[in-house]
């Protein structure tokens, strides 16, 4: 089972301008309650949007995900950047951290830059096995729908030897 606790304060749920959002997610798995392994996986994530300006906003997202030893490979922690391969930095524990900044500079226009870093750890015997990662990009973003704060565009990010272009509705960042 799993169980999660949420913070929400944002002023949009698609396109925050302004406003946090926080997650603590705790998963314990069980042969006593039918599962194949046990395990356990919690996962911290926090996001807060900031207006610096009437039409310029900041936004920064951070997450910290730890597992036990017998988790499975694919609910395995990894860094989770944009322009940085989904589990390619993987291990028993990851933290990521991003920033983006949006300017909305004509009626429905915008244009963002956004960078991040991210770690992974783990241990294996008497060994502890380190991995780090930045990436960063710039996008465009064109708002759909005034009334629910709905944007979407292109962003293209970089990181070392990865290259990868996303199409976007809403916040990169989406949580429900």
């Amino acid at each position: 089972p799993t169980t999660t606790l949420e913070y929400d304060s944002r002023d949009k749920l698609f396109t925050p301008t302004q406003g946090l959002y926080a997650e603590t997610s705790v998963m314990a798995s069980r042969e006593a309650l039918g599962a194949s392994d046990d395990f356990e996986r919690v996962e911290q994530l926090l996001m807060g949007w900031v207006p610096l300006q009437p039409r310029l906003f900041l936004g920064a997202r951070g997450d910290y995900t730890w597992s036990s030893s017998g988790t499975p490979f694919f609910l395995r922690p990894y860094v989770a950047l944009r322009g940085v391969p989904a589990m390619r930095y993987q291990g028993q524990q990851a933290a990521s951290f991003e920033t983006e900044l949006r300017w909305q500079f004509y009626e429905r226009w915008s244009v963002l830059a956004f960078g991040g870093v991210g770690a992974t750890r783990s241990e294996r015997r008497d060994d502890v096995l380190r991995q780090s990662v930045g990436s960063g990009g710039f996008g465009f973003r064109y708002e759909l729908a005034r009334k629910f704060g709905l944007h979407a565009g292109l962003d293209v990010a970089h990181s070392p030897g990865t290259t990868a272009f996303y199409l976007q509705v809403g916040s990169a960042w989406f949580r429900p």
